[in-house]
């Protein structure tokens, strides 16, 4: 055997080890998988953010921060809190980061302040919801709250109002599937209720779950940036009915299914597909064939949405962020190239991602 041979049968032999390396170290590295082809018209459609706007700046007289007051020798109670809900009666609600339901009441001007646009309010804790992490909610009729949480799936709490202990249940954590299989609700994230039949319209955004920072915090961030990179598009829209028990899934296909919101005649459902930057609609009665996309070239990513009941044509949506330039960068590049640089950001530690800007 010459030296050439020898040679060549070497880097065969190298080859071959480092392509079993790989296969066997790849669940390790991307455990959710490698990123997938994100077609240029499912890729985020946004405009510039126009720095001369000036309406949604507290200077405005449009916004009014609202801060907690803390009494002394307590700790705080708004801690990280996703959504606010209002009751029947029109008490103000928060689910914070450790569980717990908070209702907001007593608002008055800041002390000392001068400040118009900052009020304070009394935070009181009104129930425990157990070991999950509450998102999105929503009172129905009867006083109950359905609630999204990213570690369990749809529960609810009821008896708020009683002298007994609030009850809290899981209403859903799985969905049946056409074959007659079950799929896991991963990612629970907003929750709207029709008006007219009581129905429970919620998200599940993404089929990877929530994992715990290395501070011990369950960090659903860092879940939506993978989804967000990975560009697989797993997000549902699903809908439970509770005089069956029953859920079914609406809508399939969405890049992180996020804010949910039903029309005051509950003829659609719009939702957030937060990774295309876009606003999805439902048509629950007339047109159907699946979710249209209704709207698209915003600032930013999209998180919650809501409509108004009194004005029916009005709904807002909530952009937590630009879109970072990197993501913009690597959004315009070929798949080819795209691809690899997408599925590697996923393999860095979560300490090293993105910040969202």
């Amino acid at each position: 055997m010459d030296q050439k041979q020898q040679k060549r049968i070497l880097l065969a032999a190298r080859t071959i080890i480092a392509a079993i390396a790989i296969q066997l170290l790849m669940p390790h590295l991307l455990p959710h998988g490698p990123a997938v082809d994100i077609p240029p018209q499912r890729r985020p459609v946004t405009s510039p953010v126009d720095p001369s706007n000036k309406s949604l700046r507290f200077s405005s007289g449009k916004l009014t921060k609202i801060v907690e007051r803390v009494e002394e020798g307590r700790e705080p109670l708004l801690i990280l809190p996703e959504t606010i809900v209002f009751d029947n009666s029109g008490t103000m609600y928060v689910m914070n980061e450790n569980a717990k339901l908070v209702s907001l009441t007593d608002f008055e001007q800041e002390e000392g302040s001068g400040d118009a646009s900052i009020l304070t309010a009394k935070a009181t804790e009104v129930a425990d919801l157990g070991m999950g992490r509450p998102l999105g909610g929503k009172f129905d009729k009867n006083g109950c709250l359905y609630y999204a949480d990213i570690l369990l799936g749809l529960a609810r709490v009821c008896n708020l109002q009683s002298s007994s202990k609030p009850n809290v249940e899981l209403v859903a954590s799985r969905v049946k599937l056409e074959d007659g299989s079950w799929s896991p609700i991963a990612y629970a994230d907003d929750v709207d209720i029709g008006p007219k039949t009581g129905h429970v319209y919620f998200s599940d955004a993404s089929d990877i779950k929530t994992d715990r920072d290395i501070a011990g915090r369950w960090d659903f961030v860092y879940s939506s940036k993978v989804e967000g990179v990975r560009g697989k598009r797993t997000g549902r829209l699903l809908r439970y009915r509770p005089e069956s028990g029953e859920v079914d899934i609406l809508a399939t296909g969405a890049a992180f299914a996020n804010g949910v919101a039903v029309d005051k005649d509950e003829t659609y459902v719009l939702y957030t597909s937060t990774f295309e930057g876009s606003v999805m609609k439902y048509h629950l009665t007339g047109k159907r064939g699946g979710p249209e996309r209704v709207l698209d070239h915003f600032p930013g990513f999209l998180d919650g949405i809501d409509c108004s009941f009194q004005r029916g044509d009005l709904c807002y949506v909530a952009i937590p962020s630009t879109v970072p330039s990197l993501m913009t960068a690597i959004f315009s590049l070929p798949s080819w190239l795209g691809k690899p640089i997408r599925s590697f950001l996923m393999m860095i530690p979560r300490t090293w991602a993105p910040s969202l800007e």
